[in-house]
């Protein structure tokens, strides 16, 4: 009986699993005309849950088949196992297959590349594990072909989990652990920005979802081509704009927001990184740009520098001992300064001062140290050509600064002997290129300062060529050719929120500087703008755009900043709901402390609500008299940010007993809204209040025409202002 019934057992298998095979051979025929109704797209998103079952089934039954036992009974038992454990990993497999083929037809799975490798490998995964259960069951059991298959159909399921795990996780996911680790280092002078830098970072963080095999949103990130192509919510960026671009949106939404990229629960973008991408689009996102071609202070520079920057080597190991600390304390004295590069630490620092005080005696009275020093510091130091001989005897000197000293170079080539120097200063001596030849054979040699020097332009090029490894350090000097651009204006001023009156404070660090203004929000100009004097009174909320000018230099960019009357501040607020959890600021005091948020949703001074209102109390110890509240706001359109749905503003002399004195419907945000922060005037007629009610309502369901439609929006707030 029961030989019958597991016979009729196998043989409802075997028949499901020829009709599986059927089916997927249809699927494989006809997916280009497959149209899928919702609920078999829920089954085809379940794929990588059942994947693990025929994996671990076949794979044992796989092993089985490589184990012979003695007994017959045993042995009998053994393959009715095996062949259970194939029959039910391949009908498993069948189904994951089936699941996979359904995932396929989604937006975002394109049907070449890896995802034509992954599926087409596991099909043929499964047509070999439902031959090895067939090939089980005939009369004559063929054990090195089965064992042969076994072998094979566990190496295709190691290929197809490899693939499909690129596809899911990105490239190499599988080998990754195993690979180098670590990016290439490029060197500066040859890095690319897009192509050493910022596609790494698409690579590590945003390729997983979209490459050539899954394309969320219809959107690959593998080529230049397709960046600029973009995807079906639009184009990716738009060079030079990074504030109106899809890609910075998606990246500084809230990490719970459905269109945060990357999404919640994949490695984030660093603080870094995210500057990276922000800089190159500002500057144009250009996929050739040399990062040496930036000027020096640009700031997509700079933060490329840090990240080409090579990883931090291991602390130098000195196998000297530590000098006598008596024999320390005994040199030193108010004009050379000894002392230990850190904490109990041997190797010693040595800086000089006041050159009435020095002679060649200074430097000779520290030769009992000569195995501890590795830094002399003797810059505008009356040092000469013959102290030379006497500083080559402290064989551990890594640093030494003659910079401006009389030195002369005559005997440079004594320093060539030092072992270990790295780092030598001659700026603002009379060196010649022929003298400084004679320093080629320090091998140890990296940095080489001779700003300021006799050279001309072309003996220090011609000196970098011959100095390949060290790096000629040759300052700036400004011919008359290019003229450089100023920095902006500095604001003293901590506070934009005044009572009374303010004085506005500017300045430049830059000598000679006229700082020029405007006040009516016009572009300042460098000849008929008012020019800013040591400060200027404000008597009302004013909005101020001052530029930096100089002969002989380019303006500055505008510097634009407001401030804001609020004739009565609050002696205490109360937050009667919370904000989310992401944007407290600074609590209740966000809304009187004298601070505005700006346009950065980020930076930790705005409160942000969603899903509920934004209630508070404002309450003055003695009663004011009030005909205006001005709220500021922070407009995001991509970032889910809106204006309020709805203002009111209540007002009374205690809680139990306030009138409602103003409602407000600002208007709604539109699509093409910029961003901006702004403040929502609500006046009524002079009213003497104790007590302030102040609500703001976030729109409950976002507009058809956003990414995020049908979900809730968010309202940001930051500064109250009483009038």
């Amino acid at each position: 009986m029961k030989l019958k019934q597991r016979f009729r057992w196998q043989q409802v298998g075997s028949s499901l699993l020829f009709a599986a095979n059927i089916f997927i051979l249809f699927l494989l025929v006809f997916s280009s005309r497959l149209v899928l109704p919702p609920w078999l797209q829920v089954l085809g998103r379940m794929h990588p849950l059942l994947l693990h079952f025929p994996i671990v089934l076949i794979i044992i039954a796989g092993i089985l088949t490589f184990i012979r036992l003695r007994e017959p009974a045993a042995e009998s038992w053994k393959q009715q196992l095996t062949a259970a454990l194939l029959l039910a990993g391949a009908l498993s497999a069948a189904v994951t297959v089936i699941m996979g083929l359904f995932l396929s037809t989604e937006d975002g799975y394109h049907g070449s590349g890896e995802l034509q490798w992954h599926k087409w490998s596991g099909v043929t995964m499964l047509w070999l594990a439902s031959t090895l259960y067939w090939l089980g069951q005939s009369a004559v059991p063929r054990l090195r072909w089965q064992q042969a298959g076994a072998a094979l159909t566990t190496l295709l399921l190691v290929i197809t989990g490899h693939l499909g795990a690129d596809i899911t996780h990105g490239n190499n996911f599988v080998l990754g652990p195993v690979m180098p680790a670590g990016k290439p280092q490029v060197p500066f002078d040859q890095a690319l920005v897009y192509e050493h830098l910022v596609k790494p970072v698409l690579e590590e963080k945003c390729m997983s979802c979209h490459n050539a095999g899954k394309a969320k949103g219809e959107l690959a990130m593998e080529l230049p081509q397709q960046l600029l192509k973009g995807g079906k919510s639009g184009k990716l960026f738009i060079a030079g704009k990074p504030e109106l671009s899809l890609l910075m949106d998606r990246l500084h939404l809230p990490l719970d927001a459905k269109k945060h990229m990357p999404p919640a629960g994949k490695p984030q973008l660093t603080p870094e990184e995210t500057e990276l991408l922000y800089y190159w689009i500002k500057s144009g996102a250009d996929f050739k740009m040399k990062v040496a071609s930036l000027p020096p202070q640009d700031s997509l520079r700079l933060v490329a520098a840090t990240l080409l920057k090579p990883a931090a080597a291991a602390p130098e190991v000195y196998d000297f001992s530590a000098a006598d600390e008596k024999l320390v304390q005994k040199l030193n004295n108010n004009y050379r300064v000894i002392y230990p590069i850190a904490l109990h630490a041997a190797p010693l620092v040595v800086n000089c001062y006041n050159k009435d005080q020095f002679n060649s005696k200074v430097i000779e009275e520290l030769l009992p140290l000569k195995k501890q020093i590795i830094e002399m510091h003797l810059q505008k130091m009356p040092v000469h050509d013959e102290d030379l001989k006497t500083i080559a005897r402290f064989e551990q000197l890594r640093v030494l600064n003659l910079s401006f000293t009389n030195v002369k170079g005559q005997t440079l080539s004594a320093l060539a002997s030092l072992p270990h120097l790295e780092s030598l200063s001659l700026s603002g001596t009379p060196v010649t290129l022929a003298q400084l030849q004679a320093l080629k054979s320090a091998t140890k040699l990296k940095e080489l300062y001779l700003w300021n020097t006799a050279l001309s332009p072309a003996d220090l090029d011609r000196l970098q060529a011959s100095f390949r490894q060290v790096a000629v350090i040759k300052g700036f000097v400004n011919d008359g050719s290019e003229l450089l651009k100023l920095n902006q204006p500095q604001l003293g001023n901590t506070v934009m929120v005044f009572d009374q009156h303010m004085q506005l404070l500017l300045k430049h660090p830059i000598r000679g500087v006229e700082i020029r203004y405007t006040t009516d929000g016009s572009t300042p100009d460098s000849v008929h703008s008012p020019v800013f004097k040591d400060s200027l009174l404000l008597e009302g909320s004013t909005t101020i755009r001052a530029i930096a000018c100089k002969k002989g230099w380019l303006a500055s960019d505008p510097l634009q900043v407001s401030f804001y009357k609020s004739t009565y501040r609050p002696d205490s607020v109360i937050l009667l709901t919370q904000p989310n959890s992401g944007y407290v600021a600074s609590g209740a005091k966000t809304l009187s402390d004298g601070l505005k948020g700006g346009q950065d949703q980020g930076n930790g001074k705005w409160l942000g609500y969603t899903g509920n209102n934004l209630e508070a109390m404002l309450l003055f110890k003695q009663p004011v008299s009030v005909q205006s509240v001005s709220v500021g706001i922070l407009r995001s359109i991509n970032a889910y940010i809106f204006p309020p749905t709805k203002v009111e503003v209540w007002g009374g002399m205690d809680a139990q007993h306030m009138k409602l004195l103003k409602r407000m419907i600002p208007a709604a945000g539109q699509k093409d809204d910029p961003l901006t922060a702004m403040n929502i005037d609500c006046t009524f007629p002079q009213t003497t209040v104790s007590c302030v009610k102040l609500v703001l309502t976030p729109i409950d369901k976002l507009p058809l025409w956003h990414p995020g439609k049908g979900g809730h929006g968010w309202v940001f707030a930051d500064e109250v202002l009483f009038n």
